[in-house]
């Protein structure tokens, strides 16, 4: 396995450790965009239209239901 594998697989499984990625991302996107807010700006255009695109087409935005599991 290659080292971005191994890594990839502990922040899927380990909470702590997506959370300190998810922490030192967004911090590093703050020191970025307090230097220059052109990338905080296109961040944001970015995640705008993907979600408007993504809107549009009608596709659901997390997990889709599994029809197999059914209570009742």
């Amino acid at each position: 396995m290659d080292r971005i594998e191994v890594l990839a697989k502990l922040i899927e499984h380990e909470p702590l450790v997506r959370w300190t990625a998810v922490a030192t991302a967004g911090l590093a996107w703050l020191s970025i965009a307090w230097l220059s807010p052109l990338p905080l700006l296109a961040a944001v255009l970015l995640v705008a239209s993907v979600f408007g695109v993504r809107r549009r087409r009608g596709e659901q935005l997390g997990a889709r239901p599994d029809d197999e599991f059914d209570l009742f």
